[in-house]
């Protein structure tokens, strides 16, 4: 089983005491502090820690945020350091070991599978671009405030795990298998790695473009080469690839559609005749457990869809005449919270800063925040910034290297080797292969241990995040910004895991921008045309020979950007085509190629609804109520194919022979007619308002909705089983998006290659019927009827009426650590109010993310959104509201443990104090940090 279910100051150690007169109001408070600040609030406990400048105060809100206030950087980092170690170590560890490859030291003995993941990880090397870019960090005057937050930040941490070490601290209940006296110190290094991991889980994509290459190979390979003659079903799926690898989103929702000038009709530029390399079955077979491993080590924490909402609105739509922001960022739904509050305040000097929001546990700093002036959100931009080649290799002779060909000549391939801790005071050996002008090779692994190759083909992989980069100083840039335009600078640093920024600020300026180091692909690279399906693009496996390299990067001013203003009064981000280069389902002939493909617009489509609708007096009320949206747009594009099927069998049960393709199926039907139809007005009555319904305030509106959504769901899920499941069969092979595919065929059956003479396409036809050739109305009704069995059998009765959405539409946020389910998972398993997990409404695609799995045993789903951010930018401020899936803390004893998670379950969020009299109000005394003797 894999596990995914599972420096500078080293002075004396520090020392916590209570204050002796904490009890009394004078004995703890600076006579002279000014009533409303934090000096006058009096002193609860006092630690001295060496290396400080001066004292720290720390007052805690009453969600546990921990507002930080010293008068040096230096000093504010470092207790944030201390403070997130203390609330999160056991998962910061974690999070580290997995980046770095070295799981296997700490969980080997308890899970095997752990080695395997770490000899991927190492492959990856995230670890070894993280030391580069610490190295690089030495070199760079600009990023002084960068090396002494990170170094700051690791004091901190240390001090805590001293604590640890020498028994004045306790490791949390439950975490004692990660966090213990051997815990390594924290470095640099370690919050670079988990900085990179993060980029990873938002833009690595090798395993995505092997899948891509993988489909259409064994398309090639099981249907073209089928006998027409002896197979002639088969055989009518030689272009399936083509129909299912749909690069066009199903929604036309574009984040800036005028960035780039309009397309003027002419023809792709020529490109040279290069086709994409067929890779044999059996090297796919040799990567599979090394991408297994990746996909296992993303899950645990990113989204699988790598998806995020984010949007501005202009002061001229709003009540107050003030900008709005909004950001909920989708990320894998954990116990602890993916996210961590923080407050830092440097009271004066060149350092001076106020910045309150969230950061990843192991990362100083505010990640997404605002401070006095501004306010910024992100997005993942979905950026193609990987490429996967095949290698021809030659061996090497006496010894010599084993080499590449690339551009007529022999490059020697390089060599890696580390050692990979087992767990049991041993070492298993990586040997790694990199190609030194594209990437490490992917290794086989099997039985936890890298298998030498002997094969002369290969694949390696190109990644961005490959190089030394500094994300981190974007957003300590974005912390010091002053205003929208130095926002949009800070963002010109951004490298690896682009993301769409959006930004406002208290002078009413709104803004969007999106960067990344973008490769520029050679023409050699961008081959594929509709016409031209076996050509070249950058989501396949490429040559790497030379013909298909990067030539550059994508310049800044080509990078869509936009500024708010009357005639853009929003801006809108979901992860969805920023400037509409994939909308003619062509991504490769666009003016700057970005990417293949996005998320499907239905989010950026639904938001931008909402905004429409609320006129000219929103207010964060109203970007709070559209975070909550879940109208599955999904449900009106895929329902009117269902009921018009319906009134085809309709007709034919009243005058047999109507439709004589449906005969047999509506004889088989008839007895369950009356129940089908029930299901099918409820359908067609359906608001497509994804209620849970469970609730005990639910109207009978939404209770007829919930039963609505669970009925459609039901209905696609059996839909994408009955459409695909015979040919990913046959193929042995699956990987694409079936929603959007089943979609394409739906609403665009004239551009499908593999149709029937009647002109829809044969994958509706099931293979293991020979005798039978299903009809797309066949698969649709039929699939209904299959579902009502379903859900049946899923809610344990027949009154339909019970059947509400959030009895099976549930999340759980699983403990990260192995074994812990019970006590730290949020809700646990067996809690007697939720044993399902959280009842929750949602479905397809929706705003408030919540993507239910659709294999028709399960519709619960485990990723959504990890915060709910939004904020009003007025003169006098900010004024800010988020939610948590969670808590703080991960101590099961304290009051922090889930106290966000009845928030955020219900779309509530909470006020994040930020003046200084906010941070008063809601602190009842204050943590004294002072400099050790």
């Amino acid at each position: 089983m894999a596990f995914v279910g599972l420096l500078a100051l080293t002075s004396c150690s520090d020392n916590t005491t209570p204050t002796p007169d904490a009890g009394r109001a004078d004995a703890g408070v600076a006579t002279d502090a000014p009533a409303g600040s934090v000096a006058s609030l009096p002193i609860r406990q006092t630690t001295r820690l060496p290396g400080m400048d001066g004292p720290v105060d720390v007052a805690t809100d009453a969600h546990g945020w921990s507002h930080i206030r010293a008068t040096t950087l230096r000093d504010a980092v470092y207790v944030q350091g201390y403070l997130q170690a203390r609330e999160r170590m056991a998962q910061m560890d974690i999070l580290r070991r997995l980046g770095s490859g070295t799981l296997g030291d700490r969980f080997g003995v308890v899970s095997s599978a752990a080695i395997g993941q770490d000899l991927a990880f190492r492959a990856i090397g995230l670890r070894r671009a993280a030391v580069a870019m610490w190295a690089r960090l030495q070199t760079q005057p600009a990023a002084s405030r960068t090396r002494v937050a990170l170094t700051a930040f690791s004091a901190g941490v240390n001090q805590y795990l001293r604590e640890i070490r020498t028994g004045r601290a306790e490791a949390p209940p439950n975490t004692e298998l990660v966090l213990g006296e051997t815990t390594p110190d924290w470095t640099e290094v370690d919050s670079l790695v988990i900085g990179r991991y993060q980029s990873y889980s938002l833009a690595y994509t090798a395993d995505d473009e092997i899948e891509n290459s993988q489909l259409i190979d064994a398309v090639r390979t099981v249907f073209g080469g089928a006998d027409p003659t002896a197979e002639p079903a088969r055989y009518a799926r030689r272009a399936m690839a083509q129909d299912v690898l749909v690069w066009r989103p199903p929604s036309d929702a574009t984040v800036v559609p005028d960035f780039y000038p309009p397309r003027t009709g002419m023809p792709q530029t020529f490109r040279p005749t290069v086709h994409r390399p067929a890779v044999s079955a059996g090297l796919y077979e040799r990567v599979a457990p090394f991408f297994r491993h990746v996909r296992e080590g993303f899950s645990i924490w990113g989204d699988e869809s790598r998806g995020s909402n984010n949007w501005v609105v202009t002061p001229g739509l709003t009540r107050n005449g003030h900008p709005l922001l909004a950001n909920d960022p989708h990320l894998a739904l954990r116990a602890p919270a993916i996210w961590w509050g923080t407050h830092l305040t440097v009271t004066g000097g060149p350092d001076a800063l106020d910045v309150a929001g969230t950061t990843f546990p192991g990362v100083p700093g505010v990640v997404i925040g605002f401070n006095q002036r501004v306010a910024w959100g992100v997005t993942t931009a979905y950026y193609d910034v990987t490429d996967v080649y095949q290698e021809t290799i030659t061996p090497g002779v006496g010894g010599a290297p084993d080499t590449v060909l690339f551009n007529g000549r022999q490059v020697p391939i390089e060599i890696i080797t580390e050692q990979v801790p087992d767990g049991a005071g041993g070492n298993v050996e990586a040997r790694l292969e990199v190609v030194p002008h594209h990437g490490p090779i992917v290794p086989e692994i099997a039985n936890g241990r890298i298998v030498r190759r002997t094969s002369n083909r290969a694949l390696s992989i190109r990644w961005t995040g490959h190089e030394a980069t500094d994300e981190f100083g974007t957003f300590m840039a974005l912390s010091y910004a002053r205003n929208v335009v130095e926002a949009r600078a800070a963002v010109e640093a951004f490298g690896v895991g682009a993301q769409n920024f959006v930004f406002a600020d208290v002078d009413g300026a709104t803004g969007y921008a999106s960067h990344a180091i973008i490769p520029q692909r050679a023409a050699g690279a961008l081959t594929w045309r509709a016409d031209n399906p076996e050509g070249t693009n950058p989501c396949t496996v490429l040559p790497g020979t030379g013909e298909a390299e990067w030539t550059g990067t994508v310049p800044s001013a080509q990078i869509p950007q936009a500024v708010g203003s009357a005639a853009r009064p929003f801006i809108v981000t979901g992860n969805n085509d920023q400037a509409g280069t994939t909308l003619d389902g062509n991504p490769f002939d666009a003016t700057v190629y970005l990417a293949c493909s996005y998320a499907s617009g239905w989010r950026a489509e639904r938001i931008t609804q909402r905004l429409q609708m609320a006129g000219t007096q929103m207010t964060v009320e109203d970007m709070q109520s559209v975070q909550g949206d879940h109208t599955v747009l999904a449900g009106g594009r895929f329902r009117p194919f269902l009921m018009s099927a319906f009134a085809r069998l309709e007709a034919e049960w009243t005058t047999a022979g109507t439709h004589p393709e449906l005969a047999a199926l509506a004889l088989t039907l008839r007895p369950r007619a009356e129940r089908l139809r029930d299901a099918a007005a409820r359908v067609q009555a359906w608001t497509l308002d994804g209620a849970s319904g469970v609730e005990t305030d639910a109207t009978p509106a939404q209770r007829r909705d919930a039963v609505a959504t669970t009925l459609f769901h039901g209905w696609v899920s059996r839909v994408l089983r009955g459409t695909f499941n015979d040919e990913t069969a046959a193929l042995r092979v699956g990987g694409f998006d079936s929603i959007r595919a089943a979609l394409h065929m739906l609403e665009r059956p004239a551009e499908l290659r593999a149709r029937t003479a009647g002109g829809e396409s044969v994958l509706w036809d099931d293979l293991t019927t020979a005798d039978v050739t299903e009809t797309r109305d066949v698969v649709l009704l039929r699939s209904l009827d299959e579902a009502m069995a379903d859900l049946e059998r899923l809610t344990g009765t027949a009154e339909v009426d019970r059947w509400l959405w959030g009895s099976l539409h549930t999340v759980r946020f699983t403990s990260l650590i192995p074994g812990t389910e019970s006590t730290l998972s949020i809700p646990p398993n067996g809690d007697a109010m939720f044993p399902r997990g959280f009842p929750r409404p949602g479905g397809i695609d929706v705003v408030d993310a919540s993507g239910p799995g659709l294999g028709g045993s399960n519709y619960s789903f485990g990723s959504g959104a990890s915060q709910r951010f939004t904020v009003e930018l007025s003169p006098t401020g900010p004024r800010a509201f988020n939610a948590l899936p969670g808590g703080q803390s991960i101590d099961t004893g304290s009051a922090h443990f889930r106290d966000e998670a009845e928030l955020w379950r219900t779309n509530r969020a909470h006020a994040v104090p930020f003046r200084e009299a906010e941070v008063v109000a809601e602190a009842g005394g204050r943590w004294r940090f002072e400099p050790a003797p």
